[in-house]
């Protein structure tokens, strides 16, 4: 039997009907840990680190305080006693929203053999001849790193413990860990932890306000020696994955083909948008975990009781995450680190700092790129996700010699993922204007949406155009919620246009229709507006696997229930494709 559907624009593909009842039962199961891989494991704990639940390594061994943590969200949050596999979603896309704003990376020091979780869009660095300095535009982080011997690195711990205001200040140390977590006058949390590694002691201490506890909990839960898998990358195909984005699994995915082990890590600090080459990794301590044949982690076991707890306990904070502990108390006032009055953020014998954000000198202009030129083979949309950054459909791309902005400015395919349609451009002329993407910003049934794009702009010039209709299905004709179908009517050349909410916000990609007539030749009768937007989970699941970043804050523009804001819609670009 001839398929029903066929997709349009520059992408032909035939899709068949699967069922759909069976292929999303295994979400409403009870949650167990033991399908989950070792790198999802780690991502789901420092979810709850965030959240203010969890107070244990990001190791991605499960444990029993993880399990608590879980079962203690579950209740606050979702109002059920027992996790199952569909509450992950709540609690990851918290923690993803997070990591995409901040720029959360693993950072490994192959000088102390010790990695954690560093928020690169939220810390700059502050010019420090005597040690490695980090702290927020804010004032409300300080992070300093130190590598010293024995009487040094305990003086700093003396320091901070000395210096604490709370009645029970937390130390733990031995011959090769020192950790201390204290309060300090001003509402001030202060941690610090010191590893021995190669005959030198390496200290990292962080002060922070009220407002970044939870920020503090989740670095300090992934701080462990050697490479940890706390990457916030999840598993390709694995029960985040699934949980987020859907898929046609009747049962959670199992760890029989998971990769495991980090896939995220730098060496040293660099701007947001700058790749790095991953380290090679270095042996993983003694005390590993324990693994199946294929590296993956399959048992949960309890850490050793002399293990040390990072943070000890829970404290209070003025800005928590959705999901998190509420506040024990009336919100202290917000007191920045090293504002007048205000105790030292820093270790006794630093010497004074110059202030974040400094003047730097202008890079040397470089040499105007030429122009593509040439046949022209086909047209498609992108949206800008960053300055000089775009997000198309991966069929707009597909088998073009060279691809370009309408004034032949050349772009470069830096990821592609045709199952996925998605592609990401780079080399695109700054507009000063980009669209606002979050995990927290998804598709919902009904809801309101408008399709922007540039439909037979190599026949037609009618500039940016602009549909509205509504999200009609959460699932595309397969039953998988790889695909969302829209009412908005959409034409060859829209493909790889920004879906937005009501709030301006990307919440899916266009990317295929219907083939009408197919569709009148198989039943007698045209279809209504079936036309397919890859949601924003996929998307940012996408980007998150080819570490794309954006821009810190919300983006251009705003609501387009109005009309559509003249940022928004300057951030919509025509590309061609050429031969």
């Amino acid at each position: 039997m001839r398929a029903l559907f066929t997709a349009l624009l520059l992408c032909i593909g035939f899709l068949s009907i699967a069922p759909r009842a069976q292929a999303q039962a295994w979400p409403d199961q009870p949650f167990d840990a033991s399908t989950m891989s070792r790198e999802d494991t780690a991502t789901l704990q420092a979810a709850l680190a965030f959240s203010g639940d969890y107070f244990g390594y990001a190791d991605g061994v499960w444990n029993a305080d993880a399990q608590t943590a879980l079962e203690a969200w579950t209740l606050r949050v979702e109002k059920a006693k027992q996790p199952l596999y569909r509450h992950l979603s709540r609690l990851i896309l918290a923690l993803e929203d997070e990591r995409v704003k901040n720029g959360w990376q693993l950072f490994y020091s192959d000088i102390s053999n010790t990695s954690y979780l560093h928020p690169f869009e939220l810390l700059e660095t502050v010019e420090n001849p005597d040690m490695v300095e980090f702290a927020s535009a804010d004032s409300g982080v300080s992070l300093i790193v130190r590598l010293t011997d024995q009487g040094q690195m305990q003086s700093v711990h003396d320091w901070f413990y000395n210096n604490a205001v709370n009645p029970d200040p937390y130390r733990y140390n031995d011959d090769k860990l020192w950790i201390t977590m204290i309060s300090l006058e001003g509402d001030l949390l202060a941690y610090a932890r010191s590893d021995f590694h190669d005959g030198t002691w390496s200290t990292l201490s962080v002060v922070v306000t009220q407002d970044y506890f939870y920020h503090l909990n989740l670095m300090a839960a992934s701080m462990m020696v050697g490479q940890g898998p706390a990457s916030l990358l999840w598993t390709k195909g694995g029960v985040i994955d699934q949980v987020i984005n859907g898929g046609s699994n009747a049962a959670p995915p199992t760890l029989a083909s998971r990769e495991s082990g980090p896939k995220d890590q730098v060496r040293r600090p660099l701007p947001p948008g700058v790749a790095a080459s991953p380290p090679p990794p270095p042996e993983m301590p003694p005390a590993s975990p324990p693994a199946s044949g294929d590296g993956t982690v399959i048992a949960a076991t309890k850490p050793e009781a002399s293990a040390p707890p990072l943070l000890g306990t829970p404290g209070p904070a003025t800005g928590s995450p959705e999901g998190a502990a509420a506040p024990a108390a009336s919100p202290p006032a917000v007191i920045g680190i090293g504002s007048p009055g205000a105790p030292p953020a820093r270790e006794p014998g630093h010497m004074p700092a110059a202030s974040p954000g400094a003047a730097t000198p202008e890079p040397p202009p470089t040499a105007p790129r030429a122009k593509v030129s040439g046949t022209l083979k086909g047209s498609g949309t992108g949206f800008y996700l960053a300055p000089t950054m775009l997000v198309t459909a991966a069929h707009v791309v597909e088998g073009c010699g060279a691809v370009a902005m309408i004034d032949g400015t050349a772009l470069e395919i830096v990821a592609k993922d045709s199952s996925a349609d998605l592609a990401v451009l780079s080399g695109a002329t700054d507009v000063g204007a980009w669209l606002r993407l979050s995990a927290l910003e998804v598709p919902k049934l009904g809801e309101s949406v408008t399709a922007l794009g540039y439909p037979y702009y190599t026949s037609l010039d009618q500039g940016l155009t602009v549909t509205s209709g509504n999200v009609s299905a959460l699932r595309g004709i397969d039953g998988s919620s790889n695909r969302v179908m829209i009412t908005a009517p959409v034409q060859p050349g829209n493909s790889g246009g920004p879906l937005l909410n009501p709030k301006g916000a990307v919440i899916g990609v266009v990317v295929s229709r219907v083939d009408d007539m197919a569709i009148l030749e198989e039943t007698g009768s045209l279809p209504q507006n079936m036309n397919f937007a890859v949601p924003s989970g996929p998307l940012l699941t996408f980007l998150a696997q080819n570490r794309i970043t954006r821009p810190q804050g919300e983006g251009t523009g705003g609501a387009v229930t109005g009309g559509v804001p003249e940022g928004v819609a300057n951030a919509v670009v025509p590309l061609h494709c050429y031969e």
